[in-house]
């Protein structure tokens, strides 16, 4: 199997996981081993699929401002995580 199959696959898993409850709360459940590519792909795919919905969320036109606030600061902090793993993916290859 590839490598880009083998991402495929693990991206398509963690969409998955995550529509299974499609909840923004939902704790991350990694299937894969630590200090695998795998493990870092699905945490990266997942944090991914959980910020595009915060991001719905918060476009809401209605939203209260203080949750408007929480909600973009923790799309700051989602932003952060993603870097750190783009780096570690990117410290693969």
């Amino acid at each position: 199997m590839s490598f880009t199959e083998k991402a495929n696959k693990v991206f398509i898993q963690a969409i998955r996981d995550y529509h299974l409850k499609d909840d923004v709360d939902t704790p991350l459940n990694n299937p894969y081993e630590r200090e695998t590519i795998e493990f870092s792909l699905y945490t990266k795919c997942w944090i991914d699929t959980v910020q595009w919905h915060l991001e719905d969320i918060i476009r809401d036109p209605h939203i209260e401002p203080t949750k408007a606030l929480a909600l973009k600061r923790r799309i700051d902090s989602s932003n952060q995580d993603r870097t750190d793993l783009v780096e570690e993916i990117d410290s693969y290859f």
